[in-house]
């Protein structure tokens, strides 16, 4: 049985309470855990009827909230000790965990909704707006907006290309990457001309 036959397997066997699961540890942040595959395959289930649409996207939104809300409290709770449990549990270098605290320190509303989008630094992204006490209804905002933004594109893809999956998620991480990192430069240009700008 490989991976996918897996997953499927699991999704169909829990329904939409393996998805919110899914969904939560995917927010926590936890290496290697495939979740994003995990919600197009959910999206393959909807087409097949084995969950509705709206259901499948109530789950995967209220485990990924949920798993974002308890990332940020730890990160509220440990303080700068997330940065270096980070490195050592969500096995994220040292260089990154420095671009991390940069991102976050210029522009913390950024960071949680384009951090989501960078390899080796979205793991970390809902424990570092908990260190750098970015306002809870804020965070929650913030990440309910990625949460249905993120649910909706996966699941659409799932059901949109469930025969050509394997082309799909090959072809889908590089755009979501540059995307990420077009997103984040251009909301950082934005904050910093208006601080120049405001500075004058």
């Amino acid at each position: 049985m490989n991976v996918k036959e897996f997953i499927l397997d699991y999704l169909a066997y829990f329904g939409i309470g393996g998805l919110l699961l899914s969904s939560l540890v995917e927010a926590l942040g936890v290496p290697f855990f495939p979740g994003g595959i995990m919600v197009i395959l959910a999206g393959f289930l909807v087409a097949r009827g084995y969950m509705t649409f709206p259901a499948a996207l109530l789950a995967t939104c209220t485990g990924f909230i949920t798993g974002s809300a308890l990332a940020y409290l730890l990160g509220v709770k440990l303080g700068g000790q997330v940065f270096e449990l980070g490195g050592r549990l969500l096995k994220v270098t040292p260089a990154r965990l420095a671009k991390a605290r940069a991102y976050l320190g210029y522009s913390a509303p950024g960071f949680v909704v384009f951090g989501r989008f960078i390899p080796g630094i979205s793991n970390l992204t809902p424990y570092l707006a908990g260190v750098g006490q970015l306002n809870p209804a804020l965070f929650l905002a913030l990440t309910g907006l990625f949460a249905v933004c993120w649910a909706t594109l996966y699941l659409a893809l799932g059901v949109f290309f469930e025969k050509s999956w394997a082309e799909v998620t090959g072809r889908l991480q590089p755009f979501l990457l540059l995307g990420g990192l077009l997103g984040l430069g251009l909301y950082l240009y934005l904050i910093g001309r208006r601080k120049k700008v405001g500075g004058c």
